[in-house]
């Protein structure tokens, strides 16, 4: 296997987490302020980003190659549970965190809580063509989770 090949899946894995996380960025820099759980949804992605450089140094071994599928397949798996549990709340399926929709725990003025404008993590912001973002950023993931599953199973079982 050369050195581009063995590189090609953790590129498409990073490359795909880069891809949501710059979106999202894009939509929160054009103005379209986050919700507590699309933050949340957020954090898989930056722990996986944070093996971006080590994976272009180290894959060649063996034993990084085992460690960065299993924190690959962990962190996509985190972003599917996260992308459906808020998939779940913007359909009414379950209750969202008591910090979604504007519940505030310390306030200093009454001026502060009229300029606060949290979103609810129940409505959708955007919807585009039918689904909320949470619904394309879980449908984003899912592959992600399947190629880390087929990392990992090629790096625990051949040689």
């Amino acid at each position: 296997m050369t050195r581009f090949s063995a590189l090609f899946l953790p590129a498409v894995i990073h490359l795909g987490s880069i891809a949501v996380v710059g979106s999202a960025w894009a939509y929160q820099f054009a103005g379209l302020m986050p919700c507590i759980l699309c933050l949340q949804q957020r954090v898989p992605h930056y722990v996986l980003l944070a093996f971006l450089v080590p994976t272009l140094l180290l894959f060649r071994f063996s034993l990084y190659r085992k460690l960065f599928y299993i924190v690959a397949t962990l962190t996509m798996g985190a972003a599917v549970f996260l992308a459906g549990k808020h998939v779940g709340v913007e359909y009414g399926w379950w209750m969202g965190p008591m910090s979604c929709g504007g519940l505030v725990e310390k306030m200093t003025s009454p001026d502060q809580l009229f300029t606060l404008e949290r979103p609810d993590c129940s409505k959708p912001t955007i919807i585009w063509p039918g689904l909320s973002m949470a619904t394309w950023h879980l449908l984003a993931v899912l592959p992600l989770l399947g190629f880390s599953l087929f990392g990992l199973r090629r790096a625990l079982f051949t040689r």
